[in-house]
């Protein structure tokens, strides 16, 4: 399987800036919120259950055995570079407007953020393998379908 990054990437960047908006309309308009990660794994769910979609509707054929845990990895890795571009800039625009982000951050010591880090590092290729592969059957179970479409 060809896993096309770009495409994993601008998925989901649409989907986290969705979802984001989403959850700042409804904090205006209803005084409720989303889910804290709603932003890092509903993107890696849609994106990879995409890719994985796409993969069998094309070929009808499943993965080989361990090939969707190698290919998370690459799918990981730009989750994770998209959400660090993310909350740099998120941290860089409220620090421009006034905000004193970096007390309240520094409030969390360096090891908790780094267990922080890596907890979702570790979800998120779990969530990419899961859906990787599921994409990939529902795939196969669509084409089946459209072949049989008289």
């Amino acid at each position: 399987m060809q896993l096309n990054l770009r495409r994993y990437a601008l998925f989901y960047s649409a989907i986290m800036l969705a979802v984001i908006a989403v959850d700042m309309a409804l904090a205006q308009w209803t005084s409720t919120d989303l889910p804290a990660g709603m932003s890092v794994w509903l993107p890696a769910i849609t994106a990879a259950q995409d890719l994985g979609m796409r993969h069998g509707r094309d070929t009808e054929t499943a993965l080989p055995k361990g090939t969707a845990w190698r290919l998370a990895w690459p799918l990981t890795l730009v989750a994770t570079v998209i959400q660090l571009v993310f909350a740099g800039v998120s941290i860089g625009v409220m620090a421009a407007l006034g905000f004193d982000v970096f007390s309240v951050l520094s409030a969390i010591s360096l090891p908790v953020w780094i267990l922080i880090f890596v907890g979702m590092v570790v979800l998120v290729y779990l969530t990419n393998r899961i859906f990787l592969g599921m994409g990939v059957r529902n795939g196969i179970k669509v084409a089946a379908k459209l072949r049989s479409k008289p």
